[in-house]
């Protein structure tokens, strides 16, 4: 599917990432394996360190918090919020739904439109397709895009494959009307849902329901501890579906917008791992400093939110004073991809915060 929305721009953003930093020196004290062959793999892979959320703070929390400090710092005012649209893989609760938990943390005016999205690495594109639509379909200004993930706090220590790559963090993204045509933002979305099981978690909802079976730990042929209630990536099929896949997807997304690859200042990219983005980067002829690895090497993949994190991380004050071609991209569960193009920049504010923990919502803590 490609689309282009008119008179829409990204105003403002702010992410959150939790104050604890673990290290991967003491992940690896937890795998199944010689700290030689460790050590190897985070030269490799970039793993550094990790944010992981304490036991207590939810992804509702991260974006509570963040909420909370924005309107504390007069970036939103909490009685004209009009919408919010929350994206993201973990649940507070099975029902209500993530953004009525936020809602009623945040204490927000009741005419406020709340809307969930479940959704896993492209989330943070698609929340901002459905926020974009949102605005051109109807009378609102103006939409808070929150994406937010909390997953790496509960997974499983002795799976290498997966913890020591998770990362949680929270973020809003204002999402606002323009009256200038000139601010478009051209989307493209792909699916293959045939490959699905390269990136899934078998057991807790319908199709496999949680038990103690399902809850039992096992250690699968390449030596990594895990139950089916966890999230299983077959490495090599990702690997293989994002190499293939990705670099001409994202020259379809070039020719949809109308641009040249070289008119891109920045990719600004779903953070898998330092290895798979410097090979893509390789594979779509750019140079490897404007298309950011660098987000689970210092925070871990957030999945929906790895977006937001590149960006206030990597750019920061100068998507304040300066604005970019931009090129978003997306790849994961699925499988799916997403990519957009914009001019991103001239923003009110861009800033990282760190949480206190706890499972705060107030600012300042």
């Amino acid at each position: 599917m490609q689309a282009t929305i008119s008179g829409v721009k990204i105003s403002g953003m702010c992410s959150t990432v939790p104050d604890n930093v673990q290290k991967f020196e003491d992940d690896m004290k937890h795998f199944p394996f010689s700290e030689k062959s460790s050590l190897k793999l985070a030269r490799v892979m970039g793993f550094k360190e990790h944010r992981v959320s304490d036991p207590q703070t939810t992804h509702c929390n991260l974006a509570t918090y963040t909420l909370n400090y924005m309107i504390h710092k007069g970036y939103i005012n909490r009685d004209k919020i009009q919408a919010m649209i929350v994206v993201s893989q973990s649940q507070d609760h099975p029902v209500p739904g993530n953004s009525k938990v936020i809602h009623g943390l945040a204490e927000l005016p009741r005419n406020v439109y709340c809307m969930d999205l479940y959704e896993n690495c492209i989330g943070f594109i698609s929340g901002l397709y459905a926020a974009c639509s949102m605005i051109n379909g109807s009378g609102v200004e103006e939409v808070l895009l929150i994406t937010s993930e909390t997953s790496a706090c509960y997974a499983n220590k002795k799976d290498r494959s997966t913890y020591p790559l998770g990362g949680d963090a929270a973020a809003v993204t204002i999402v606002r009307k323009s009256g200038d045509p000139e601010d478009k933002i051209d989307f493209l979305f792909d699916n293959d849902g045939s490959r699905r099981e390269a990136l899934i978690t078998p057991a807790g909802r319908h199709r496999m329901p949680y038990s103690e079976e399902t809850a039992k730990v096992y250690q699968d042929e390449m030596g990594n501890f895990r139950s089916l209630n966890e999230l299983h990536m077959d490495g090599t099929a990702v690997f293989q579906f994002v190499m293939m896949e990705v670099p001409p997807f994202v020259d379809e997304m070039y020719r949809y917008a109308g641009v040249d690859k070289n008119d891109i200042q920045y990719h600004i990219t779903h953070q898998p791992n330092k290895f798979m983005l410097e090979k893509l980067a390789d594979l779509m002829k750019v140079p490897r400093e404007i298309l950011f690895n660098n987000v689970v090497e210092y925070f871990g993949n957030s999945s929906c939110v790895t977006i937001p994190v590149a960006a206030t991380h990597n750019l920061g004050s100068k998507l304040v004073d300066n604005r970019y071609k931009v090129c978003f991209s997306a790849f994961g569960a699925g499988l799916s991809l997403a990519a957009a193009i914009t001019d991103f920049g001239h923003l009110e504010f861009c800033e990282m915060i760190e949480h206190p923990g706890k499972g705060t919502n107030k600012y300042p803590y």
